[in-house]
């Protein structure tokens, strides 16, 4: 795939998983080794638990696409997820608040497939947004019950 395609594939994918919450797309999407650096466990299901995690927390959250490049393998994305705190999120309660927080995604891309992900997300000004207390629990990592 040329870098054209690489940008329209991961356009798509933030806009049905991400924004649609079509947890069933990562099959078409995600390769069967991806890897995530940024969700534990490191592989689409970390992603998936993330997803859900702000899903149920923030159900009526969209993530905008600010600026997109690609070169070669690669397409980075900013993205500003807005959204309303209606569920826990690490461990505090539905405020109401509406949340405006910038994230940075990074995607390498074989064969028409994302093959591995990195994410830079606000998580301090999102948890200043909904009240949170901020601690050492690392942003990324989804604890199951």
């Amino acid at each position: 795939m040329n870098v054209e395609e690489n940008i329209e594939l991961v356009r798509t994918f933030i806009r049905k998983f991400w924004n649609e919450g079509d947890r069933e797309c990562v099959d078409r999407y995600l390769r069967e080794d991806y890897i995530d650096h940024a969700y534990e466990p490191k592989n689409a299901e970390g992603l998936v638990n993330m997803a859900c995690l702000l899903h149920t927390a923030f159900p009526d959250q969209f993530s905008a696409v600010e600026s997109m490049i690609g070169q070669g393998d690669r397409v980075v994305v900013r993205l500003r997820m807005t959204g309303t705190h209606e569920g826990n999120f690490r461990g505090t309660e539905a405020s109401g608040n509406r949340v405006d927080v910038k994230l940075y995604r990074e995607y390498r891309l074989e064969d028409g497939k994302i093959v591995e992900h990195w994410a830079l997300f606000d998580t301090a000004s999102l948890f200043r947004q909904i009240g949170a207390e901020l601690n050492q629990q690392p942003a990324c990592q989804v604890k199951k019950n």
